[in-house]
């Protein structure tokens, strides 16, 4: 039950002053979680491929250099982003509830880039940063927090493409549709979003003996007590991100569901069994969307 004592420190942390803050300094400091491995620098800088292939394939017709990339939920390394700038990305906007970019972690990242980049030939992004100021002058990404990004301020079609990774998982259910929804104002016409979820439950990353669907057996009420602001799991399943995308104004144009061998459990919680087992299953997901032609049309009669 290692994760129950996980999920009680993150509760009992979600109600101290700025907790984010203080989480950052136990896993830096006392864990020694961050920087975080090797191993999974690599396979983020394969996600973050991931997305520029879907830029090539969906994206609209412009050079990567001319367009401009908005995420949301950047994180503490901004690995994901400098990524981006290496493979030739030269405009970012980044936008965080709270301001959680770290200058330590993002000079982890750089000097870690110091080593993919001769075995990918990537751009070099020379040494560290002393401030949050040089990311825009250096690298070209405007980092924007706090902001919510349900309501950024953001002038409207003013993106060339939309990426999350590993981020949607943590929006609450109650405020998805209005955060994809303002993803898609921001967009231009024929930009695209290219998101990677993650639908298993997150605790597995910390306790390897449970299921990656321990969190689907539990009711609402019971998961509220585990549940905390600094790991928010909203539980959805594939349906309701295609949904959530659908409602919001997008049109799903590609789609890569994985599932591991492990089998669902015999206990759900009685909100999961209306699911077909195959959707239930699904623990990671990338979508890639574009804004929906009937959507478009819908605006341009209502500004007309």
């Amino acid at each position: 039950m290692r994760w129950l004592a996980k999920a009680f420190l993150q509760k009992s942390l979600s109600v101290l002053p700025h907790p984010e803050r203080v989480n950052y300094v136990l896993q830096r400091h006392v864990t020694h979680s961050l920087p975080g491995p090797e191993a999974g620098f690599r396979r983020r800088f394969s996600r973050a491929v991931n997305h520029v292939e879907a830029y090539a394939e969906y994206g609209p017709k412009r050079p990567l250099g001319e367009a401009v990339f908005y995420e949301f939920g950047a994180g503490w390394d901004l690995a994901v982003p400098l990524f981006f700038w290496t493979l030739g990305v030269e405009r970012q906007i980044l936008v965080d509830l709270r301001p959680n970019v770290r200058v330590d972690l993002v000079n982890v990242t750089l000097q870690r880039l110091g080593k993919l980049r001769v075995e990918h030939d990537l751009r070099d992004p020379g040494g560290a940063i002393g401030s949050i100021a040089e990311l825009e002058t250096r690298f070209g990404i405007r980092y924007l927090a706090p902001c919510d990004a349900r309501a950024t301020a953001l002038p409207e079609s003013s993106v060339d493409f939309v990426t999350s990774t590993s981020t949607l998982e943590h929006i609450p259910a109650e405020d998805l549709v209005r955060l994809l929804a303002e993803c898609r104002r921001l967009l231009r016409p024929d930009g695209a979003f290219s998101s990677r979820i993650d639908l298993s439950d997150h605790f597995t990353h910390f306790d390897r003996s449970l299921s990656p669907y321990n969190f689907l057996r539990y009711s609402d009420r019971a998961w509220r007590l585990a549940n905390s602001s600094l790991l928010h799991q909203n539980r959805l399943r594939r349906p309701d991100y295609i949904g959530a995308f659908e409602a919001a104004g997008f049109e799903v144009v590609a789609e890569k569901p994985w599932r591991p061998d492990a089998a669902l459990p015999d206990d759900l919680a009685p909100r999961f069994h209306s699911y077909d087992p195959a959707d239930l299953a699904v623990v990671g997901l990338r979508i890639v969307a574009v804004p929906s032609p009937d959507a478009l049309e819908e605006r341009e009669h209502v500004v007309g």
